[in-house]
Protein backbone atom coordinates (compact mmCIF):
# COMPACT_ATOMS: atom_id res chain seq x y z
CA UNK A 1 0.00 0.00 0.00
CA UNK A 2 2.09 3.56 -1.12
CA UNK A 3 1.16 6.73 0.47
CA UNK A 4 1.37 10.19 -1.60
CA UNK A 5 0.69 12.75 0.89
CA UNK A 6 1.82 15.94 1.88
CA UNK A 7 4.79 16.13 4.41
CA UNK A 8 2.86 19.20 6.37
CA UNK A 9 -0.16 17.00 6.79
CA UNK A 10 1.70 14.34 8.47
CA UNK A 11 4.09 16.50 10.41
CA UNK A 12 1.62 18.87 12.20
CA UNK A 13 -0.38 16.32 13.75
CA UNK A 14 2.81 14.43 14.99
CA UNK A 15 4.01 17.01 16.54
CA UNK A 16 1.00 17.22 19.00
CA UNK A 17 0.30 13.52 19.32
CA UNK A 18 4.70 11.92 20.03
CA UNK A 19 4.50 13.13 23.56
CA UNK A 20 1.90 10.53 24.31
CA UNK A 21 3.65 7.50 22.44
CA UNK A 22 6.41 6.10 24.95
CA UNK A 23 9.75 4.00 24.03
CA UNK A 24 10.42 2.15 27.38
CA UNK A 25 7.28 0.55 27.31
CA UNK A 26 6.49 -3.36 28.43
CA UNK A 27 4.19 -3.70 24.92
CA UNK A 28 6.89 -2.37 22.40
CA UNK A 29 3.50 -1.33 20.11
CA UNK A 30 3.10 1.96 22.61
CA UNK A 31 5.98 3.46 21.28
CA UNK A 32 4.29 3.74 17.37
CA UNK A 33 1.84 5.64 16.26
CA UNK A 34 -1.57 4.26 14.72
CA UNK A 35 -1.79 5.08 10.70
CA UNK A 36 -5.88 3.86 10.15
CA UNK A 37 -6.96 4.68 6.68
CA UNK A 38 -10.18 3.79 4.60
CA UNK A 39 -12.10 5.89 2.10
CA UNK A 40 -11.02 9.72 1.97
CA UNK A 41 -9.78 9.93 5.55
CA UNK A 42 -6.26 8.52 7.84
CA UNK A 43 -6.79 8.20 10.95
CA UNK A 44 -3.79 8.71 13.63
CA UNK A 45 -3.42 7.48 17.27
CA UNK A 46 -0.98 7.69 19.79
CA UNK A 47 -1.96 5.64 23.06
CA UNK A 48 0.29 4.82 26.68
CA UNK A 49 -3.21 3.15 28.12
CA UNK A 50 -3.34 5.79 30.20
CA UNK A 51 -3.85 8.75 27.76
CA UNK A 52 -4.82 8.70 23.71
CA UNK A 53 -4.28 11.06 21.38
CA UNK A 54 -6.08 11.09 17.54
CA UNK A 55 -7.31 12.31 14.71
CA UNK A 56 -8.08 12.66 10.96
CA UNK A 57 -6.31 13.78 8.33
CA UNK A 58 -8.15 14.33 4.98
CA UNK A 59 -6.72 11.89 2.56
CA UNK A 60 -8.22 9.71 -0.17
CA UNK A 61 -7.00 6.33 0.78
CA UNK A 62 -7.35 3.27 -2.43
CA UNK A 63 -7.82 0.41 -0.55
CA UNK A 64 -6.80 -0.08 3.32
CA UNK A 65 -3.92 0.81 5.59
CA UNK A 66 -4.04 -0.48 9.70
CA UNK A 67 -0.02 -0.07 10.44
CA UNK A 68 1.82 1.15 13.12
CA UNK A 69 5.31 2.99 13.14
CA UNK A 70 7.97 4.45 15.76
CA UNK A 71 6.50 7.91 16.43
CA UNK A 72 9.33 9.62 17.14
CA UNK A 73 11.75 8.11 14.35
CA UNK A 74 8.97 8.94 12.23
CA UNK A 75 8.35 12.55 13.12
CA UNK A 76 12.38 13.18 12.56
CA UNK A 77 12.92 11.62 9.61
CA UNK A 78 9.75 13.98 8.15
CA UNK A 79 11.16 17.00 9.50
CA UNK A 80 14.41 16.10 8.40
CA UNK A 81 13.51 15.90 4.75
CA UNK A 82 14.24 18.71 2.38
CA UNK A 83 11.96 20.86 0.50
CA UNK A 84 8.60 20.63 0.27
CA UNK A 85 7.83 17.88 -2.33
CA UNK A 86 5.03 15.30 -1.19
CA UNK A 87 6.47 11.91 0.27
CA UNK A 88 6.01 9.02 -0.81
CA UNK A 89 5.19 6.06 2.13
CA UNK A 90 5.39 2.34 0.78
CA UNK A 91 3.86 0.33 3.45
CA UNK A 92 4.68 -3.60 3.74
CA UNK A 93 3.90 -5.90 5.74
CA UNK A 94 6.20 -5.58 8.49
CA UNK A 95 8.17 -2.39 7.49
CA UNK A 96 7.57 0.99 5.59
CA UNK A 97 9.95 2.20 3.09
CA UNK A 98 9.92 6.15 3.01
CA UNK A 99 10.60 8.67 0.14
CA UNK A 100 11.39 11.74 -0.81
CA UNK A 101 13.40 13.03 -3.65
CA UNK A 102 17.07 11.26 -3.38
CA UNK A 103 15.94 10.40 0.33
CA UNK A 104 15.26 6.76 1.55
CA UNK A 105 14.66 5.69 4.68
CA UNK A 106 12.74 1.73 6.10
CA UNK A 107 11.00 2.12 9.36
CA UNK A 108 10.18 -1.73 11.17
CA UNK A 109 6.54 -1.34 11.15
CA UNK A 110 3.77 -3.47 13.48
CA UNK A 111 0.61 -4.54 12.62
CA UNK A 112 -2.44 -2.23 13.27
CA UNK A 113 -4.68 -4.59 14.44
CA UNK A 114 -2.40 -4.90 17.79
CA UNK A 115 -2.66 -1.65 18.61
CA UNK A 116 -5.03 -0.89 21.72
CA UNK A 117 -7.98 1.33 20.11
CA UNK A 118 -10.97 1.21 19.84
CA UNK A 119 -13.23 3.36 17.49
CA UNK A 120 -16.41 4.06 19.45
CA UNK A 121 -19.01 6.57 19.30
CA UNK A 122 -18.63 10.07 21.19
CA UNK A 123 -20.96 12.68 22.50
CA UNK A 124 -19.86 15.95 24.61
CA UNK A 125 -21.93 17.31 27.36
CA UNK A 126 -19.39 20.16 27.75
CA UNK A 127 -18.08 23.17 25.95
CA UNK A 128 -15.65 26.52 26.32
CA UNK A 129 -14.00 28.14 24.18
CA UNK A 130 -10.05 27.17 23.24
CA UNK A 131 -8.67 30.69 24.48
CA UNK A 132 -10.22 30.47 27.77
CA UNK A 133 -9.16 26.76 28.94
CA UNK A 134 -6.10 27.11 27.51
CA UNK A 135 -6.19 30.14 30.10
CA UNK A 136 -7.44 28.01 32.76
CA UNK A 137 -4.49 25.85 32.31
CA UNK A 138 -2.25 28.08 32.33
CA UNK A 139 -3.20 30.07 35.31
CA UNK A 140 -3.56 26.69 37.47
CA UNK A 141 -1.20 23.82 36.22
CA UNK A 142 1.85 24.91 37.54
CA UNK A 143 0.58 24.28 41.00
CA UNK A 144 0.43 20.40 40.59
CA UNK A 145 2.03 18.35 42.42
CA UNK A 146 4.93 15.93 40.53
CA UNK A 147 5.42 12.27 41.67
CA UNK A 148 3.27 12.76 45.17
CA UNK A 149 2.35 9.68 47.30
CA UNK A 150 -0.91 10.84 47.62
CA UNK A 151 -1.91 10.41 43.73
CA UNK A 152 -4.94 12.63 43.82
CA UNK A 153 -2.66 15.80 43.70
CA UNK A 154 -0.63 14.73 40.33
CA UNK A 155 -3.09 16.36 38.24
CA UNK A 156 -5.66 18.98 37.95
CA UNK A 157 -9.28 19.25 39.63
CA UNK A 158 -12.16 19.92 36.90
CA UNK A 159 -16.03 21.28 38.38
CA UNK A 160 -18.56 22.49 36.31
CA UNK A 161 -21.98 24.66 36.66
CA UNK A 162 -24.85 25.25 35.01
CA UNK A 163 -22.76 28.49 33.72
CA UNK A 164 -19.05 28.41 34.58
CA UNK A 165 -15.45 25.95 34.93
CA UNK A 166 -13.43 25.94 37.80
CA UNK A 167 -9.97 24.23 37.80
CA UNK A 168 -8.14 23.65 41.13
CA UNK A 169 -4.48 22.43 41.36
CA UNK A 170 -2.27 22.10 44.49
CA UNK A 171 0.96 20.38 45.52
CA UNK A 172 0.20 20.35 49.32
CA UNK A 173 1.97 23.70 49.88
CA UNK A 174 -0.10 26.08 47.33
CA UNK A 175 -3.06 26.42 45.39
CA UNK A 176 -4.37 27.73 42.57
CA UNK A 177 -7.60 28.66 41.35
CA UNK A 178 -9.20 30.08 38.13
CA UNK A 179 -12.51 29.59 36.50
CA UNK A 180 -13.97 30.23 32.94
CA UNK A 181 -17.63 30.57 31.34
CA UNK A 182 -18.36 27.55 29.81
CA UNK A 183 -22.17 26.02 28.58
CA UNK A 184 -23.25 22.44 30.46
CA UNK A 185 -25.52 20.39 29.21
CA UNK A 186 -26.19 18.71 31.86
CA UNK A 187 -28.30 19.37 34.85
CA UNK A 188 -25.92 17.99 36.95
CA UNK A 189 -22.31 19.59 38.08
CA UNK A 190 -19.48 16.97 37.81
CA UNK A 191 -15.99 16.96 39.16
CA UNK A 192 -12.67 14.89 38.11
CA UNK A 193 -9.24 14.77 38.85
CA UNK A 194 -7.26 14.87 35.14
CA UNK A 195 -3.57 13.45 35.46
CA UNK A 196 -0.45 15.68 34.97
CA UNK A 197 -0.10 14.19 31.90
CA UNK A 198 -3.22 14.51 30.05
CA UNK A 199 -3.18 18.41 30.72
CA UNK A 200 0.25 18.82 29.13
CA UNK A 201 -0.77 17.12 26.31
CA UNK A 202 -3.54 19.08 26.04
CA UNK A 203 -1.77 22.50 26.95
CA UNK A 204 0.51 21.33 23.81
CA UNK A 205 -2.09 20.90 21.30
CA UNK A 206 -3.86 23.92 22.40
CA UNK A 207 -0.88 25.99 21.76
CA UNK A 208 -0.97 25.12 17.83
CA UNK A 209 -4.60 26.86 18.15
CA UNK A 210 -3.84 30.32 20.13
CA UNK A 211 -4.84 32.43 17.13
CA UNK A 212 -8.44 31.21 16.76
CA UNK A 213 -9.99 32.62 19.51
CA UNK A 214 -13.45 31.39 18.68
CA UNK A 215 -11.98 27.93 18.21
CA UNK A 216 -14.24 25.79 20.32
CA UNK A 217 -12.91 22.86 22.80
CA UNK A 218 -15.91 20.17 23.96
CA UNK A 219 -15.23 17.34 26.72
CA UNK A 220 -17.22 15.00 28.26
CA UNK A 221 -16.61 13.26 31.50
CA UNK A 222 -17.53 9.78 32.83
CA UNK A 223 -16.87 7.78 36.02
CA UNK A 224 -13.31 6.70 34.63
CA UNK A 225 -12.54 8.61 31.96
CA UNK A 226 -12.25 12.27 30.23
CA UNK A 227 -13.05 12.83 26.13
CA UNK A 228 -12.09 16.01 25.43
CA UNK A 229 -12.36 17.31 21.07
CA UNK A 230 -10.08 20.28 19.99
CA UNK A 231 -10.78 20.51 16.38
CA UNK A 232 -9.93 17.66 14.96
CA UNK A 233 -8.00 16.12 17.79
CA UNK A 234 -9.78 13.39 20.56
CA UNK A 235 -7.79 13.16 23.59
CA UNK A 236 -8.78 10.22 25.54
CA UNK A 237 -7.72 10.19 29.09
CA UNK A 238 -8.24 7.58 32.06
CA UNK A 239 -8.96 9.90 35.64
CA UNK A 240 -7.37 9.81 38.79
CA UNK A 241 -9.42 8.52 41.44
CA UNK A 242 -9.40 9.56 45.04
CA UNK A 243 -11.21 12.56 46.93
CA UNK A 244 -9.90 15.98 46.06
CA UNK A 245 -9.02 18.82 49.28
CA UNK A 246 -11.91 20.94 49.15
CA UNK A 247 -10.65 23.92 47.86
CA UNK A 248 -13.55 26.56 49.08
CA UNK A 249 -12.38 25.12 52.63
CA UNK A 250 -8.71 26.82 51.98
CA UNK A 251 -9.45 29.90 50.88
CA UNK A 252 -10.24 32.27 53.56
CA UNK A 253 -14.01 34.67 53.85
CA UNK A 254 -11.18 37.23 54.87
CA UNK A 255 -8.10 38.04 56.01
CA UNK A 256 -7.27 40.72 58.45
CA UNK A 257 -4.10 42.55 56.61
CA UNK A 258 -3.76 43.58 52.61
CA UNK A 259 -1.26 44.70 51.19
CA UNK A 260 -1.13 46.25 47.13
CA UNK A 261 1.41 46.28 45.24
CA UNK A 262 3.13 46.98 41.89
CA UNK A 263 3.37 43.94 39.81
CA UNK A 264 6.47 44.92 37.56
CA UNK A 265 8.00 45.80 41.39
CA UNK A 266 7.57 42.90 43.23
CA UNK A 267 8.62 40.51 40.51
CA UNK A 268 11.43 42.66 39.85
CA UNK A 269 13.01 42.52 43.70
CA UNK A 270 12.04 38.81 43.67
CA UNK A 271 14.61 38.34 40.83
CA UNK A 272 17.22 39.82 42.59
CA UNK A 273 16.64 38.25 45.40
CA UNK A 274 16.63 34.90 43.46
CA UNK A 275 20.43 35.88 43.19
CA UNK A 276 21.87 34.77 46.54
CA UNK A 277 18.61 32.85 48.00
CA UNK A 278 19.08 29.29 49.24
CA UNK A 279 19.52 26.99 45.65
CA UNK A 280 17.73 24.29 47.01
CA UNK A 281 14.08 26.41 49.63
CA UNK A 282 14.13 29.40 47.57
CA UNK A 283 13.31 31.44 50.49
CA UNK A 284 12.45 34.91 50.51
CA UNK A 285 11.45 37.16 53.55
CA UNK A 286 8.61 40.19 53.58
CA UNK A 287 9.07 42.51 56.57
CA UNK A 288 5.75 44.60 55.98
CA UNK A 289 4.65 48.25 57.19
CA UNK A 290 2.53 50.72 55.71
CA UNK A 291 4.35 52.69 52.73
CA UNK A 292 7.61 49.93 51.87
CA UNK A 293 7.55 46.26 51.91
CA UNK A 294 11.97 44.66 52.78
CA UNK A 295 12.76 41.97 50.84
CA UNK A 296 15.94 40.12 52.55
CA UNK A 297 17.28 36.50 51.34
CA UNK A 298 20.53 34.77 52.44
CA UNK A 299 21.97 31.04 51.96
CA UNK A 300 24.65 28.41 53.40
CA UNK A 301 27.51 30.63 52.15
CA UNK A 302 26.45 33.50 53.66
CA UNK A 303 25.75 36.03 51.06
CA UNK A 304 22.61 37.93 51.88
CA UNK A 305 20.61 39.96 49.58
CA UNK A 306 18.23 43.06 50.78
CA UNK A 307 15.84 44.82 48.45
CA UNK A 308 13.02 46.98 49.29
CA UNK A 309 9.54 48.45 47.28
CA UNK A 310 6.97 51.02 47.94
CA UNK A 311 3.20 49.26 48.98
CA UNK A 312 0.00 49.94 50.25
CA UNK A 313 -0.07 48.09 53.44
CA UNK A 314 -2.89 48.07 56.18
CA UNK A 315 -2.28 45.95 58.97
CA UNK A 316 0.23 44.87 61.52
CA UNK A 317 4.23 45.01 60.55
CA UNK A 318 5.41 41.78 61.06
CA UNK A 319 8.14 39.29 58.92
CA UNK A 320 6.72 35.97 56.81
CA UNK A 321 8.87 33.98 54.69
CA UNK A 322 7.74 32.51 51.17
CA UNK A 323 8.88 30.37 48.71
CA UNK A 324 10.17 33.29 45.70
CA UNK A 325 9.84 30.31 42.75
CA UNK A 326 6.02 30.06 43.97
CA UNK A 327 5.45 34.08 44.59
CA UNK A 328 6.84 34.47 40.91
CA UNK A 329 5.23 31.81 39.30
CA UNK A 330 2.10 33.64 40.37
CA UNK A 331 2.91 37.18 39.24
CA UNK A 332 3.46 35.70 35.99
CA UNK A 333 0.07 34.58 35.57
CA UNK A 334 -2.01 37.14 37.13
CA UNK A 335 -2.51 39.84 33.93
CA UNK A 336 -3.35 43.07 36.26
CA UNK A 337 -0.68 45.98 37.14
CA UNK A 338 -1.21 45.03 40.87
CA UNK A 339 -1.96 42.25 42.93
CA UNK A 340 -3.21 42.09 46.08
CA UNK A 341 -1.95 40.12 48.75
CA UNK A 342 -4.23 39.14 51.93
CA UNK A 343 -2.20 37.88 54.99
CA UNK A 344 -3.29 37.32 58.39
CA UNK A 345 0.00 36.12 60.48
CA UNK A 346 3.56 34.52 59.70
CA UNK A 347 2.59 31.21 60.63
CA UNK A 348 -0.52 31.11 57.90
CA UNK A 349 -0.93 31.21 54.42
CA UNK A 350 -1.45 34.24 52.18
CA UNK A 351 -3.83 34.58 49.60
CA UNK A 352 -2.59 36.55 46.22
CA UNK A 353 -5.13 37.62 43.59
CA UNK A 354 -5.60 40.62 40.95
CA UNK A 355 -6.55 44.24 42.86
CA UNK A 356 -9.30 43.87 39.39
CA UNK A 357 -12.24 42.21 41.47
CA UNK A 358 -13.54 41.11 37.79
CA UNK A 359 -10.64 38.42 37.32
CA UNK A 360 -11.37 34.80 38.62
CA UNK A 361 -7.88 33.19 39.43
CA UNK A 362 -6.92 33.34 42.76
CA UNK A 363 -3.80 31.55 45.18
CA UNK A 364 -3.18 30.55 48.08
CA UNK A 365 0.96 30.01 49.32
CA UNK A 366 1.72 28.68 52.65
CA UNK A 367 4.40 30.43 54.28
CA UNK A 368 8.33 29.10 55.29
CA UNK A 369 10.93 29.20 57.55
CA UNK A 370 13.38 31.88 56.33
Amino acid sequence: MIINIDREKLITPLKQMVGVSEKKQTMPILGNVLFRGCGDSLLLVSSDLEVEVSTKIDYSVEGEINTTMPARKLLDILKSLPGTKPIEIDVGENKATIKSGKSRFTLATLPGADFPYKDEPVSFNFSSTAEEFDKLIGQTGFSMATQDARHFLNGMFLETSSTNLTVVATDGHRLSMSSCPAKNNTPEPVTCIIPRKCIIEVKRILASFKDNKENIIEFSVSNKEILLKIDKFLIKSKLIEGNYPDYNKVFPESLPHKLNVDKDDLRSALQRMSILSNEQFKGVKLSLNNSEMMLSTNNPSQEEGEDSIPCTYTGDSFDIGFNLSYLLEVIDVISSDNIEIQLNNADSGCLISSDDKTLSNKYIIMPMRV
